[in-house]
């Protein structure tokens, strides 16, 4: 792109220090896309307690200026648009902060008011039945609609399919939200002592810790006799109970003095770890796949990888990961046995340089139509 940078406005209900990890995939992007020098980058968040109106992230803009997320606050929505002047305006959908449609009326709005090209990123198949006239009308509306997942399309309840009907949904991966650590002798010496891990076998897990990601799948996968767990990671509000029950599993007679919860860590802290274990263990109760950042993340240290998955089965030797049937804690099992402690020099991990290019190729095909 040649020129003045491009004007961009990311609207997304959340971001760091919020938990969610669509907010820290927005943070993320944006802070790539500013980086990239070719995109003068603004955020509209919410307004959360613990962040000030202080621009945290060099480069970037951010306007947590979004109290509720209520359709009686478009007006107002709208009057910050018009006055940032945005060349494209890219909505992320869903986050924990949205509490109501706010953020597709005004994608839709920004479009057929103030003729801004609006980019929208659907992150998981939602069944946006309380939402669903405005999703929809906020779907046709777009210059670009982006998935993070290869088959949202599929995903989507029934009844709901119409709405992206004859609309191209691209593909644009997920990067890792972790550095890549090298596991020397020493760093892995230094893990197992700080948790006391002794002659076991250190399985890790990464990432929040909610019903849908089958933590408590942990326990019954791995052995406190020749395995110590690790789960790396914290809950948001509403998967509190579930946090509890882990975290009580964790303290239970089997497993006390074979398992660690370190709750939410430094993404340096995180990567050591994972670099560090023997496995890293994703049971997700509805498939993993490339989107996902916990993956990613564990993939970029090449460490073992066991994970669920929809669409793949068995041992990928070029990316160390062995992808089991969602639920099948026995085929989990004879995974973790066979390839505990395998190695490899890690390859085809998307990087936020590369997402961010993907991603300035779509606001200058925004821009065009």
């Amino acid at each position: 792109m040649s020129g003045a940078p491009l004007r961009l406005l990311l609207v997304s209900g959340s971001l760091p220090p919020m938990r969610c990890g669509i907010g820290d995939y927005t943070a993320a992007l944006a802070r790539a896309l500013a980086e990239s020098g070719q995109c003068q980058v603004a955020v509209l968040t919410s307004r959360i307690e613990g962040r000030g109106d202080a621009d945290e992230t060099p480069g970037v803009e951010v306007l947590p200026l979004i109290q509720r997320w209520q359709s009686r606050n478009l007006a107002r929505a709208l009057g910050i648009v018009r006055s940032l002047k945005p060349e494209v305006l890219h909505v992320q959908y869903p986050s924990q902060g949205y509490d109501g449609p706010l953020a597709l009326l005004l994608g839709t709005a920004a479009r057929w008011l103030l003729g801004v090209p609006v980019v929208l990123t659907l992150h998981e198949p939602m069944d946006w039945d309380l939402q669903a006239p405005a999703m929809a009308a906020l779907i046709r509306s777009t210059s670009a609609l982006i998935a993070v997942k290869p088959n949202l399309r599929e995903l989507l309840h029934p009844w709901r399919g119409w709405m992206v009907a004859g609309k191209h949904l691209q593909l644009v991966p997920n990067a890792t939200p972790l550095p890549r650590v090298t596991p020397s002798a020493e760093r892995v010496r230094a893990v197992r002592e700080r948790f006391g891990v002794g002659a076991r076998a250190l399985v890790a897990y990464f990432g929040y810790v909610y019903p849908g990601r089958g933590v408590h799948r942990l326990f019954e996968i791995a052995d406190p006799r020749t395995h110590f767990v690790v789960i790396v990671g914290g809950t948001i509000d509403a998967a509190a109970p579930y946090f509890a029950e882990v975290s009580a599993r964790a303290r239970s007679d089997d497993w006390r003095g074979a398992c660690a919860v370190t709750g939410f860590v430094p993404a340096a802290e995180a990567a050591e770890i994972l670099a560090c274990a023997d496995a890293v263990v994703l049971p997700f109760e509805g498939g993993g796949g490339s989107w996902n950042t916990s993956f990613l993340g564990a993939r970029n240290q090449g460490t073992f990888v066991l994970t669920t998955a929809l669409d793949a089965r068995g041992y990928d030797a070029r990316e160390n990961v062995y992808y089991a049937r969602v639920g099948d804690v026995a085929e989990m099992r004879r995974a973790l046995a066979a390839h505990l402690g395998t190695r490899c020099e890690p390859v085809g991990v998307p990087t936020w340089e590369e997402v961010a290019a993907r991603h300035l190729a779509i606001y200058r095909g925004a821009r065009r139509t």
